[in-house]
């Protein structure tokens, strides 16, 4: 038990004076496998839900799976929303520690709002509460600093929308009433304009189809 905290605070230690994703992934990768874990991929949940490519900002699954990712899935069929795989097409292009092994997804939280998902998988994972307590912090640490390094090599290029916004925008770009979505997301009729409200205010649009526009141009959203 000793040898795990320790293990994870050095870990934690690294992630938080990384000079480089490149490194943060590296200490992740490490950790994890003490673990039993020997793959992981890191999505932008606002883009997951948004349809569009990129989603994935992390991870060490081969190039052509997370291609394929981009290329063919949405949001009702992307692996960090659907945790059963057995029966996608593109299931062929795992790694076989993932195709026969098992696999946690940890969410990414902060003030409430879902900013990613992770996903570690092996053959043999240790799925006990203190792993994937453990992961957790790991998941949480490691996506901060990653985001504070992407933060100061300069400002964002497009406005960043929460999921609900995002998830908004899109139903609504697809011909869905308000009420409509307050029913699939479960949320009321209000709360749906209030986050529509909040994404025009954030791309700086002056209507529904002005923001819309704007979040299709700077693939936000795909439809």
């Amino acid at each position: 038990m000793t040898d795990h905290y320790s293990g994870l605070c050095e870990c934690l230690s690294r992630i938080g004076t990384a000079s480089s994703s490149t490194a943060i992934w590296s200490n992740v990768r490490g950790f994890i496998s003490r673990l039993g874990y020997s793959y992981f991929i890191g999505a932008d949940a606002a883009k997951v839900v948004g349809g569009v490519r990129e989603a994935t900002f992390c991870g060490d699954a081969p190039a052509d799976f997370l291609e394929m990712i981009d290329r063919e899935i949405v949001m009702e069929r992307h692996p960090f929303v659907l945790s059963a795989l057995a029966d996608q097409p593109w299931i062929e292009l795992l790694h076989d520690t993932v195709k026969h092994g098992e696999g946690l997804i940890v969410p990414v939280y902060r003030d409430n709002e879902l900013l990613a998902f992770f996903n570690f998988a092996g053959p043999s994972p240790n799925l006990s509460a203190i792993a994937r307590s453990s992961l957790q912090v790991l998941a949480h640490a490691a996506f901060d600093r990653y985001i504070e390094m992407r933060d100061q090599t300069g400002p964002q290029i497009s406005p960043t929308l929460s999921v609900r916004e995002t998830q908004c925008l899109r139903y609504i770009a697809t011909g869905h009433e308000d009420a409509q979505i307050s029913q699939i997301l479960g949320i009321s009729p209000r709360t749906v304009r209030f986050h529509v409200d909040s994404a025009k205010t954030k791309l700086g649009a002056g209507s529904r189809v002005q923001a819309i526009a704007k979040a299709l141009r700077d693939h936000i959203i795909a439809v």
